[in-house]
C-alpha cells in the first residue's frame, strides 16, 4: 500500500462531506484514492487496467466532473506548470465544481529530515505550505474554499519527529 491507511479514509471523509458524485483522480499510481471515493483515473504512466493512461493537459473527458482531485503530483513539476495542471484539471470540472489537491507539507520536520538523507527520487521533489498551494490555484483562476493539513500519521512514517502533518491541501471551486 502506498497511501497510508489513515490517510485514505481522512481523504474519503473529507470528499464525502463534498456530495460529488462524478469524481477524477488524476495522477493516481496505485488507485488506493480512486477507490475510496468510486471516482475514475488517469495517469501518464498507470499501473492497473481501470486507470486510463493519459496527461490531463490533453484529456478530452466524455463528461463534467464535480470533483477532480491530485494527491502526490503537482510537486513533481516547476511551479508555472503546476498552475497550467490545475487549470487542466479545472476544464474537466463543470462550473460550481472542486478543484482539489494534496502536496507535502514543507513544514514537516519528519519528511524534510527524511527528504535530506534519502537518495530516491522523491528527494527533488518540492513541497509547500497550503498557502502556497493556494495561490498557485487563484493563479489558476479558481476560487478558494479551503485549506489546510492532512496526513498527521503519515508523517510519523518518515520519522519520530514532533512535527506538522506530512500534507498540505486546498479544495477550489470553479465558478466561470
Amino acid at each position: 500500500m502506498f497511501n497510508c491507511p489513515n490517510f485514505i479514509q481522512e481523504f474519503k471523509d473529507y470528499v464525502t462531506k463534498l456530495e460529488a458524485e462524478k469524481i477524477l483522480e488524476v495522477g493516481c499510481f496505485s488507485g488506493e484514492l480512486k477507490d475510496a471515493v468510486g471516482a475514475d483515473g488517469i495517469d501518464t504512466d498507470p499501473q492497473r487496467d481501470d486507470i486510463a493512461k493519459a496527461d490531463i493537459r490533453e484529456f478530452k473527458p466524455k463528461k463534467k466532473y464535480d470533483l477532480v482531485f491530485s494527491s502526490g503530483l503537482l510537486e513533481h513539476y516547476a511551479k508555472e506548470e503546476a498552475v497550467e495542471i490545475i487549470k487542466a484539471m479545472a476544464g474537466t470540472v463543470r462550473k460550481g465544481g472542486y478543484v482539489l489537491s494534496y502536496v507535502p507539507n514543507s513544514g514537516c520536520i519528519a519528511y524534510k529530515n527524511a527528504k535530506a538523507k534519502t537518495t530516491a527520487p522523491w528527494k527533488d521533489e518540492l513541497d509547500y505550505t497550503a498557502e502556497e498551494l493556494a495561490e498557485l490555484h487563484e493563479q489558476a483562476g479558481l476560487e478558494m474554499v479551503d485549506k489546510g493539513l492532512a496526513g498527521k500519521e503519515w508523517a510519523k512514517r518518515f520519522g519520530p519527529e514532533e512535527s506538522e502533518p506530512y500534507l498540505v491541501y486546498c479544495l477550489a471551486k470553479k465558478c466561470q
